[in-house]
């Protein structure tokens, strides 16, 4: 009986850092494969082009952000408590609920979106791109039945079946959207239409994902992951009535407080082109502005939080299931360590694309004009990755402690700075206040954040390992890095330089987090194949003999 119970911490941490590590596989290839296509088609169609395929895929996102942020983790939530309580009859009705209403919220805003596709395009001062619109409304309903599923296997600490589907996702969406914007290219037709021809990728890759999750549901045996006793003593479950209220009292301050954070694009998309053309300039010119601004820096933007959001969509069920056992003293430390290697990413992420951003841009093979446009653009934004990190640590925090109001009040607040920053900065500066503004509405959003979760969710462990050290090692690294470019970029290209300095920038990374205990040898064995990445480390000498 001892050895049980002290290998069950084990193994739940265990399968806590192999979903982040499914997830985060998952998140690399999709994102990779997004920036891909994107590159792609600022390339066949230019940046007005992308400009196009990037406003009609923030409005679907905007959507799919209302229809879907919310009720995943209510149902990862709910069904977590259920399996802490061996309660699987339950569990089954939650996500049959659950699924009848993403069927029913999938419906109708697809249809909403293509009825209303002339006005919504009207909104945002692009009237080409209503086709976009209708291209990819159905995929508003593919992915709140994908989501439902999602939810569903979260809810058994299973993060594998989420990342292939993404996969699958991404796969067809680059595939099939690649065929469609070339054959769409050579026929002749105009940018806006080539953006919808590639728009319908997405469509047909979010369908393949949630046809492999229902494949994979059908298979999947639920009663492997409860305990036989408790499964015999089963109560009857609960009204459907009181499943949904609980889904919906979950579901709605999640998704409020996601569909603000949202809302921030759809802030761009509408102020930042209207403010440019306000300002004088042409509109060919606002479309390639915007067009770069969309494609390059919000895109490596958010590249970091493919490192990022696995982990705080990992530690849902794992808090709900141990706060369900009352093991208070183990999601406590298990929020300690995600707020650290959350800081231990975003942290060197935004130092490396605030001192390299052209480097990077041109390494993932924008045009050359467009590089030297964005890459100011980017180094102005590049600190938002700290905060986004920030934020979503700590929405995962006061979500599993029932404090699902308070993120919609930082979120509320991060979007007012947004739209007073943008209609200001953007209005003096020109498209330079459009990055300020969105690193004004995280910082908000995170300092709020950070409140609310020290004073309704418990003190921040020790602030100086948690964000300290990383910005140590972070700066450190960089600058070295730096030291090293400067010198190859007297006799190498500039885009050589720039990949030979970020390597260094790994390495000496990793070896001053390990040399300064950022990261202990013990934490290391706790990863998937912990042991043999340990051995690789100690051959190259990053741990002292001591350790």
């Amino acid at each position: 009986m001892k050895i049980e119970k002290s290998n069950k911490p084990k193994s739940a941490l265990n399968m806590f850092f192999s979903g982040v590590l499914a997830l985060t596989l998952a998140n690399v290839l999709v994102k990779s494969v997004g920036l891909i296509l994107k590159i792609v088609l600022n390339t066949v169609v230019g940046s007005a082009g992308a400009g196009y395929y990037s406003s009609a895929y923030e409005i679907y996102a905007f959507l799919y952000v209302i229809a879907t942020s919310g009720l995943p983790v209510a149902i990862s939530i709910s069904i977590s408590k259920r399996r802490a309580q061996g309660k699987l009859k339950e569990a089954k009705k939650i996500f049959n609920i659950a699924l009848l209403m993403f069927l029913v919220i999938g419906t109708v805003f697809a249809v909403l979106m293509i009825v209303f596709s002339s006005q919504i395009a009207a909104f945002i001062s692009a009237p080409e791109t209503a086709v976009c619109i209708v291209a990819i409304a159905p995929t508003i309903l593919f992915i709140c039945l994908s989501s439902s599923l999602r939810g569903y296997f979260q809810g058994y600490q299973l993060m594998t079946p989420t990342g292939i589907s993404q996969l699958l996702e991404a796969l067809g969406k680059a595939g099939i959207g690649f065929l469609f914007a070339f054959w769409a290219k050579k026929q002749g037709y105009a940018p806006h239409i080539v953006a919808a021809y590639t728009v319908l990728g997405v469509t047909f890759g979010v369908f393949i994902g949630m046809v492999f999750l229902f494949v994979r549901k059908i298979f999947f045996k639920e009663k492997n992951f409860y305990e036989i006793d408790a499964l015999q003593n089963e109560s009857p479950p609960e009204k459907s009535s009181k499943i949904f209220g609980e889904l919906i009292k979950i579901a709605i301050p999640i998704t409020l407080s996601s569909c603000v954070l949202s809302l921030t694009v759809i802030i761009d998309t509408l102020m930042v082109q209207t403010r440019l053309l306000a300002s004088g300039l042409s509109e060919d010119l606002v479309r390639i502005f915007y067009g770069d601004y969309t494609t390059l820096v919000i895109s490596v933007i958010n590249l970091p939080t493919i490192f990022i959001y696995p982990i705080s969509n990992a530690l849902v069920p794992y808090i709900t299931s141990a706060v369900s056992k009352n093991n208070h003293e183990s999601a406590k430390n298990m929020r300690a360590l995600t707020l650290r290697v959350i800081n231990i990413i975003s942290v060197p992420c935004a130092l490396t694309l605030g001192v390299f951003s052209r480097g990077i841009l041109g390494l993932m093979m924008f045009t050359e004009g467009s590089v030297n446009r964005a890459a100011p653009w980017l180094s102005l934004g590049a600190s938002a990755v700290i905060f986004l990190g920030v934020i979503s640590a700590t929405n995962a925090f006061l979500n599993t402690s029932g404090k699902q109001r308070y993120p919609i009040i930082s979120m509320i607040a991060g979007a007012a700075v947004k739209i007073l920053s943008n209609y200001f900065l953007v209005g003096t500066i020109g498209i330079m206040g459009a990055p300020l503004s969105t690193v004004l509405c995280y910082l908000t959003a995170a300092t709020l954040n950070i409140f609310f979760t020290v004073k309704h969710v418990g003190k921040l462990p020790n602030i100086k390992k948690i964000f300290g050290m990383p910005l140590l090692c972070g700066v450190t690294s960089v600058g070295l890095s730096a030291l090293v470019y400067m010198l190859l970029d007297m006799i190498l290209p500039y885009k050589i330089a720039t990949f030979f300095a970020l390597l260094c920038i790994v390495f000496i990374y990793l070896f001053m987090i390990i040399r300064t205990k950022t990261v202990t040898e013990s934490e290391l064995l706790m990863l998937p194949y912990g042991t043999k990445i340990v051995k690789i480390l100690k051959r190259l000498r990053f741990f002292t003999k001591k350790c």
